[in-house]
């Protein structure tokens, strides 16, 4: 009886442990995806606007910080997910490829239109 009231007790002990950070991806792959993305997009705004995170720290931060409320992820759950992703680097390249297409298709998308209103521009001066 002995023996079973501590094989329970182990048991219950092993069970309510939590899991190790970035043990697993808190963030669904789809929504990482678009996290991702967005801080990318993030990153150019920031980098086209000047910022330097000597003077803009806060400003920087912020952007950041929008980007995780917009997905209702806070900072750790963020943490924890490229944790996660620094071990299993197979199924990050897998993730991250969709990130760089969503991205292309974006530039692309932008980009062409940037362009077509350049050239339109251009025939109505000439």
């Amino acid at each position: 009886m002995r023996k079973v009231l501590l094989l329970l007790v182990f048991a219950v002990a092993m069970l309510s442990c939590s899991h190790e950070d970035g043990d697993r991806p808190e963030i669904k792959k789809d929504v990482l995806i678009n996290v991702l993305f967005d801080i990318h997009l993030t990153d150019g705004y920031l980098s086209y606007s000047g910022a330097r995170i000597d003077r803009d720290r806060e400003r920087i931060e912020g952007a950041y910080d929008y980007v995780l409320r917009k997905y209702n992820i806070t900072p750790k759950q963020f943490s924890n997910t490229m944790k996660y992703y620094s071990r299993h680097t197979d199924d990050y390249e897998k993730l991250y490829n969709k990130v760089i297409e969503k991205l292309t298709k974006y530039e692309t998308e932008n980009l062409s239109s940037d362009d077509n209103k350049t050239l339109k521009n251009k025939s109505d001066r000439d």
